[in-house]
Protein backbone atom coordinates (compact mmCIF):
# COMPACT_ATOMS: atom_id res chain seq x y z
CA UNK A 1 0.00 0.00 0.00
CA UNK A 2 3.03 2.64 0.72
CA UNK A 3 4.54 1.88 -2.73
CA UNK A 4 1.81 2.58 -3.83
CA UNK A 5 1.19 6.12 -1.85
CA UNK A 6 4.69 6.63 -2.87
CA UNK A 7 4.31 5.99 -6.53
CA UNK A 8 0.99 7.99 -6.95
CA UNK A 9 2.35 10.66 -4.88
CA UNK A 10 5.55 11.06 -7.39
CA UNK A 11 3.40 11.22 -10.45
CA UNK A 12 1.14 13.53 -8.75
CA UNK A 13 4.09 15.93 -7.71
CA UNK A 14 4.96 16.19 -11.31
CA UNK A 15 1.68 16.69 -12.84
CA UNK A 16 1.16 19.39 -10.19
CA UNK A 17 4.14 21.37 -11.12
CA UNK A 18 3.45 21.04 -14.85
CA UNK A 19 0.07 22.54 -13.75
CA UNK A 20 1.62 25.36 -11.74
CA UNK A 21 3.89 26.25 -14.53
CA UNK A 22 0.90 25.95 -17.21
CA UNK A 23 -0.98 28.09 -15.31
CA UNK A 24 1.70 30.45 -14.28
CA UNK A 25 1.84 30.98 -18.14
CA UNK A 26 -1.47 30.86 -18.86
CA UNK A 27 -2.19 33.87 -16.33
CA UNK A 28 0.69 35.79 -17.95
CA UNK A 29 -0.83 35.81 -21.34
CA UNK A 30 -4.61 36.64 -20.05
CA UNK A 31 -2.92 39.67 -18.40
CA UNK A 32 -1.28 40.49 -21.61
CA UNK A 33 -4.58 40.03 -23.14
CA UNK A 34 -6.94 42.05 -21.15
CA UNK A 35 -4.40 45.39 -21.06
CA UNK A 36 -3.92 44.71 -24.68
CA UNK A 37 -8.06 45.17 -25.47
CA UNK A 38 -7.56 48.13 -22.84
CA UNK A 39 -5.01 49.63 -24.20
CA UNK A 40 -6.87 49.70 -27.78
CA UNK A 41 -10.31 50.36 -26.67
CA UNK A 42 -9.23 53.67 -24.58
CA UNK A 43 -6.26 54.67 -27.28
CA UNK A 44 -7.45 53.92 -30.44
CA UNK A 45 -11.58 53.39 -29.74
CA UNK A 46 -11.24 50.04 -31.12
CA UNK A 47 -10.78 46.95 -29.19
CA UNK A 48 -9.99 43.76 -30.57
CA UNK A 49 -12.89 40.99 -30.57
CA UNK A 50 -10.55 38.19 -29.68
CA UNK A 51 -8.97 39.20 -26.37
CA UNK A 52 -11.89 38.92 -24.37
CA UNK A 53 -12.67 35.46 -25.67
CA UNK A 54 -8.92 34.32 -24.80
CA UNK A 55 -9.32 36.09 -21.58
CA UNK A 56 -12.35 33.54 -20.62
CA UNK A 57 -10.83 30.71 -22.30
CA UNK A 58 -7.48 31.42 -20.14
CA UNK A 59 -9.25 32.53 -17.58
CA UNK A 60 -11.46 28.91 -16.79
CA UNK A 61 -8.65 26.67 -17.92
CA UNK A 62 -6.40 28.45 -15.37
CA UNK A 63 -8.76 28.33 -12.37
CA UNK A 64 -10.40 24.90 -12.90
CA UNK A 65 -6.76 23.79 -12.99
CA UNK A 66 -5.77 25.69 -9.65
CA UNK A 67 -9.17 24.21 -7.80
CA UNK A 68 -7.90 20.61 -8.46
CA UNK A 69 -4.32 21.89 -7.18
CA UNK A 70 -6.09 23.15 -4.29
CA UNK A 71 -7.76 19.76 -3.57
CA UNK A 72 -4.29 18.22 -3.64
CA UNK A 73 -2.74 20.59 -1.34
CA UNK A 74 -5.46 21.23 0.93
CA UNK A 75 -5.84 25.04 0.55
CA UNK A 76 -9.53 24.61 0.01
CA UNK A 77 -11.91 26.40 2.09
CA UNK A 78 -13.39 23.93 5.05
CA UNK A 79 -14.32 24.19 8.60
CA UNK A 80 -12.14 22.30 11.01
CA UNK A 81 -14.55 23.08 14.19
CA UNK A 82 -16.04 19.64 13.81
CA UNK A 83 -13.11 17.36 12.66
CA UNK A 84 -11.19 18.46 16.06
CA UNK A 85 -13.81 18.04 18.49
CA UNK A 86 -14.30 14.36 17.52
CA UNK A 87 -12.34 11.54 19.26
CA UNK A 88 -9.32 10.67 17.02
CA UNK A 89 -11.63 7.58 15.13
CA UNK A 90 -14.43 9.77 14.48
CA UNK A 91 -12.16 12.34 12.93
CA UNK A 92 -10.33 9.86 10.74
CA UNK A 93 -13.57 8.28 9.90
CA UNK A 94 -14.78 11.98 8.95
CA UNK A 95 -11.51 12.87 6.75
CA UNK A 96 -12.63 9.54 4.71
CA UNK A 97 -16.26 10.71 4.79
CA UNK A 98 -15.10 14.18 3.06
CA UNK A 99 -12.13 12.87 0.69
CA UNK A 100 -14.87 10.12 -0.95
CA UNK A 101 -17.06 13.15 -1.19
CA UNK A 102 -14.45 15.16 -2.96
CA UNK A 103 -13.66 11.91 -5.15
CA UNK A 104 -17.32 11.47 -6.15
CA UNK A 105 -17.45 15.39 -6.65
CA UNK A 106 -14.42 15.17 -9.01
CA UNK A 107 -16.04 11.84 -10.86
CA UNK A 108 -19.27 14.11 -11.51
CA UNK A 109 -17.45 16.71 -12.67
CA UNK A 110 -15.49 14.51 -15.34
CA UNK A 111 -18.42 12.66 -16.47
CA UNK A 112 -20.77 15.66 -17.01
CA UNK A 113 -18.29 17.79 -18.99
CA UNK A 114 -17.05 14.56 -20.79
CA UNK A 115 -20.76 14.67 -21.57
CA UNK A 116 -21.11 18.69 -22.21
CA UNK A 117 -18.09 18.65 -24.30
CA UNK A 118 -19.12 15.85 -26.56
CA UNK A 119 -22.52 17.83 -27.05
CA UNK A 120 -20.84 20.78 -27.86
CA UNK A 121 -18.84 19.28 -30.28
CA UNK A 122 -18.69 20.97 -33.68
CA UNK A 123 -19.46 24.41 -31.80
CA UNK A 124 -17.02 27.24 -32.34
CA UNK A 125 -16.71 30.48 -30.49
CA UNK A 126 -17.76 33.73 -31.75
CA UNK A 127 -14.89 35.76 -31.88
CA UNK A 128 -11.69 33.22 -32.59
CA UNK A 129 -13.94 30.24 -33.83
CA UNK A 130 -11.76 27.88 -32.29
CA UNK A 131 -13.46 24.66 -31.67
CA UNK A 132 -15.44 25.10 -28.45
CA UNK A 133 -14.99 21.80 -26.90
CA UNK A 134 -11.61 23.17 -25.98
CA UNK A 135 -12.87 25.59 -23.17
CA UNK A 136 -15.51 22.72 -22.25
CA UNK A 137 -13.07 20.04 -21.98
CA UNK A 138 -11.53 22.17 -18.74
CA UNK A 139 -14.38 20.57 -16.59
CA UNK A 140 -13.37 16.90 -17.70
CA UNK A 141 -9.52 17.39 -17.01
CA UNK A 142 -10.05 19.18 -13.63
CA UNK A 143 -12.51 16.89 -12.20
CA UNK A 144 -10.24 13.86 -13.33
CA UNK A 145 -7.23 15.65 -11.22
CA UNK A 146 -10.11 16.44 -8.79
CA UNK A 147 -10.66 12.59 -8.46
CA UNK A 148 -6.91 11.45 -8.29
CA UNK A 149 -5.64 14.07 -6.22
CA UNK A 150 -8.46 13.55 -3.57
CA UNK A 151 -7.79 9.60 -3.85
CA UNK A 152 -4.08 9.86 -3.30
CA UNK A 153 -5.43 12.02 0.00
CA UNK A 154 -8.06 9.42 1.04
CA UNK A 155 -4.61 6.49 0.57
CA UNK A 156 -2.19 9.02 2.64
CA UNK A 157 -4.37 9.00 5.40
CA UNK A 158 -5.39 5.61 5.46
CA UNK A 159 -1.05 4.47 5.20
CA UNK A 160 -0.99 7.26 7.98
CA UNK A 161 -3.35 5.79 9.88
CA UNK A 162 -2.46 2.12 10.19
CA UNK A 163 0.98 3.47 10.90
CA UNK A 164 0.82 6.39 13.53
Amino acid sequence: MRSLLTALTRCNDIITRLIKVIVVFMVIVMVCAIIWQIGMRYVFNRPPSWTEELALLLFSWSMLLMMAVGVRETFHVRMDILVVLLPKAGSRLLHAVIDVAIAGFGGYLAWAGVTYAVDMYGATSAAMAYPIVILYSAAPVSGVLIFIYSLELLLARHVAGDNP
